[in-house]
């Protein structure tokens, strides 16, 4: 399936935004000025200052659009590549800020003979958020590098975050270690929307043991949970951006309709496939209301 207009524009980065021009009326005690033909003709005293004043606005415009687009494409390079395989696993995912900068954040990358996955999201969006983008996805790779339970590397990024002044904004994280040679899941979910694995069978396991946010709770409790994607099974994590997605009416999108647009792509099962499936049908749940929040989503789909 084709992936979504709208979805596809982050990797270019987007537009400025277009300003429209103030109208106000005050009533009739208001009236207006008598203008003379010499009064038209003769610009103002102050209009070179004026147009000085504009142009420089329009190049601080310029240079500031340019930083974030260069700061966005930063976080498309510490991003995994939208598409890869490991092993039995074939993976996908993508981020969608709704701002130039994305307070979601993925990982994917190898420690010694398993894959680390994980899906987080900074509270706030744009530029406050993204600040911290880089700092949360350096902390998963070390902690991941050196710590083998991810209950224990949600704890060490908790308490790291919980000890920063100042303090650090809130941050869910859904992290596993993934055996891409047998399908086994080692898991640890800080707080983030509950991921899925779509079964075979067409049941559904939520995967929901862990803890809370992280940075809220210092010396927090977590644990690991354990499953296992057998052939043909396909693990499906997002953001709450996915979830609170809303129409025109005001209707959120919703965990039973992100559990359908998984299933609508059993039929010719891929990571990529069930990726765009959901993005296609939050796109046409939504019917043209712009988002407000971004969007994250990471599939890994077990094929044989």
């Amino acid at each position: 399936m084709n992936e979504p207009e709208e979805m596809l524009r982050f990797r270019g980065g987007r537009k400025g935004d277009q300003c429209a021009p103030w109208l106000a009326g005050y009533g009739d005690s208001v009236t207006t000025p008598k203008r003379t033909p010499d009064s038209v003709a003769a610009p103002a005293p102050n209009s070179r200052a004026l147009r000085e004043q504009l142009a420089a606005l329009r190049r601080d415009h310029e240079a500031l659009h340019r930083e974030f687009s260069e700061a966005a494409q930063v976080q498309r390079k510490l991003s995994p590549p939208c598409r890869l395989e490991r092993g039995l696993f074939d993976i996908a995912g993508e981020i969608f800020p709704v701002r130039h900068l994305s307070g979601d954040f993925l990982n994917v990358f190898d420690v010694d003979l398993q894959t680390v996955l994980g899906i987080g999201d900074i509270a706030g969006k744009g530029g406050s958020a993204g600040m911290w983008f880089t700092l949360m996805v350096g902390l998963v790779r070390v902690l991941a590098g050196s710590l083998n339970d991810p209950a224990e590397i949600a704890a060490g990024i908790n308490n790291y975050l919980a000890a920063l002044q100042p303090e650090a904004p809130i941050t869910t994280l859904f992290l596993t270690r993934a055996n891409t040679r047998t399908g086994e899941l080692t898991y640890c979910n800080a707080g983030h929307p509950v991921p899925l694995v779509l079964h075979r069978n067409a049941s559904v396991e939520f995967l929901g043991a862990g803890g809370p946010v992280l940075g809220a709770v210092p010396d927090a409790t977590f644990v690991t949970g354990r499953t296992t994607l057998n052939p043909g099974d396909t693990l499906l994590a997002y953001s709450d951006g996915i979830l609170e997605c809303e129409n025109t009416c005001g209707e959120q999108f919703g965990l039973e309709r992100v559990v359908d647009a998984a299933r609508s792509a059993a039929s010719g099962p891929s990571a990529n496939a069930v990726l765009f499936s959901v993005l296609g049908a939050t796109q046409d749940f939504a019917a043209g209301k712009a988002r407000m929040d971004d969007f994250a989503l990471m599939v890994a789909h077990r094929s044989r």
